[in-house]
């Protein structure tokens, strides 16, 4: 489970693990709230050939903790997740930066940040 405050950078690390492990594993995103991606997101990730269009948004506290073996926190840590999300199998928090503003380059790197991360954790558990 990837979870973000508002179910965008979930999102965009739930379609980095489904692209990389070609569907082989079961991934999911939530948020503690509901957003739609950013026009920007969607840009910079159609540049990789991955549509998040039409992803859905789902809210944690909609899901299960018993369901998940892992947990991955795209929150700052002044978004704290409810204990029993933390205390999962394998937790782990990261902390990325916020888009400043338009700049399109931003987002990139924000979309490039995630990828590593999903690699470095494949990497760490392979499928």
């Amino acid at each position: 489970m990837f979870v973000c405050k508002d179910n965008t950078y979930s999102q965009i690390a739930e379609a980095w693990m489904l692209t990389l492990t070609k569907d082989s594993i079961s991934v999911m995103s939530s948020g503690l709230s509901i957003s739609e991606p950013s026009p920007n997101f969607i840009r910079v990730m159609d540049e990789v050939g991955i549509d998040i269009r039409d992803n859905e948004t789902k809210l944690l506290s909609d899901c299960n903790s018993k369901h998940f073996d892992t947990v991955i926190s795209l929150c700052n840590f002044s978004m704290r997740l409810p204990e029993e999300w933390m205390l999962r199998r394998f937790f782990d928090e990261w902390i990325l930066p916020q888009p400043e503003g338009a700049l399109v380059e931003s987002y990139r790197y924000i979309r490039d940040n995630i990828r590593d991360k999903v690699e470095v954790l494949l990497m760490r558990y392979p499928t």
